[in-house]
């Protein structure tokens, strides 16, 4: 007790023990050389993160320009069918093209999950392919959609006995598809091809309203008249298959609308 012992670190192994290899053992354990790498890395990752979404703001918001810029502007139309005949032979070539793209799609979506700058938090819309071939696939859809209007338009035209016209005799835009001003061109041609009884020009507008979900925003009036002389088609038997199903669609579409309401 009278003289004072030199204190022991408590990290050092009691009982003796090689102080040299401990302090071997103990840069061994200790690694901050490796975590301050690390972090690092960590922040370089952060900074890199930070500079992709910036440059997906920027082009997200150069696509919202160009978007803009083509909503103000009003495609010409294309040149019109010749007959019937000719309509049915557009609508089949639309349907390719719809399948073209859709497939086009499905291989620009596998690409970039492929791709190396692939992330699941953020999905597809980093993708520039992906946005385009998708915005190409809703002008296929729309001009299969058109294609259909201008059949139903051919069979009118041929009626009356007029000279073939494009769509936007009745204002139509084309590459817009089924929205403001063109809910109401349906409308107007609902109304026509019931004047005129064409049976299948009116089912082909039935159909594409049923189709863009637009049923029940078409002009009830026009619409009460077209549904009536539906039936009064279906009671002498006048009426084919493919009308058939367009009438029974277009009935309980504005059935289940009116339950709903």
């Amino acid at each position: 007790c009278g003289q004072a012992r030199a204190l022991v670190p408590r990290s050092l192994p009691r009982g003796g023990g090689d102080i040299a290899g401990w302090r071997a053992g103990s840069r061994a354990r200790a690694r901050p050389v490796v975590a301050k790498r690390s972090a690092k890395k960590r922040q370089a990752r952060k900074l890199e993160k930070r500079d992709d979404a910036r440059t997906m703001e920027r082009l997200a918001e150069e696509r919202a320009a160009r978007l803009a810029a083509a909503e103000k502007y009003r495609p010409p139309p294309p040149p019109p069918p010749t007959d019937p005949k000719d309509a049915k032979d557009r609508m089949a070539e639309r349907e390719r093209d719809f399948q073209m793209a859709l497939a086009r799609v499905g291989e620009a979506k596998a690409a970039a999950r492929e791709s190396e700058r692939w992330d699941p938090s953020r999905g597809y819309k980093p993708f520039d392919d992906v946005q385009d071939a998708v915005h190409d696939l809703a002008l296929a859809k729309t001009a299969v959609y058109e294609s259909h209007l201008e059949l139903a338009l051919s069979l009118l035209t041929v009626a009356k006995g007029g000279a073939p016209s494009s769509l936007d005799t009745f204002d139509w835009v084309y590459e817009r598809g089924v929205v403001d001003g063109n809910v109401r061109c349906l409308s107007f041609m609902l109304a026509a091809l019931t004047k005129a009884n064409v049976v299948s020009g009116v089912c082909e507008v039935l159909w594409v309203a049923n189709e863009c979900g637009v049923t029940g925003v078409v002009d009830p009036k026009a619409m009460k008249g077209a549904l009536g002389m539906l039936a009064d088609m279906d009671d002498m038997g006048l009426l084919d298959e493919k009308d058939v199903d367009a009438w029974n669609q277009t009935k309980e579409l504005l059935e289940s609308a009116q339950a709903v309401s």
